[in-house]
């Protein structure tokens, strides 16, 4: 897929999560949470739900957005 395409197939909330994340390299979980306002345990869920399509990764309580995805978004 690409990024249109799974653009079109996001929630807000995980569209919310993209658009934090595109703000730095990387963040925590509390920081993507508190940035969309939303609750820690929603985040998580939405963030590991990106982590197993490949648009978002952890790396030691970081997330960010995976290499692909950024290309695709170009």
């Amino acid at each position: 897929m690409n990024f249109t395409q799974i653009r079109q197939t996001m929630t807000d909330d995980a569209w919310e999560i993209v658009s934090a994340l595109t703000q730095a390299p990387s963040l925590t979980l509390h920081s993507v949470a508190y940035i969309c306002d939303m609750n820690e345990y929603a985040t998580r869920f939405i963030l590991e739900q990106m982590a197993l399509t490949g648009i978002a990764s952890e790396a030691g309580g970081n997330w960010s957005l995976t290499r692909g995805f950024r290309a695709s978004a170009r």
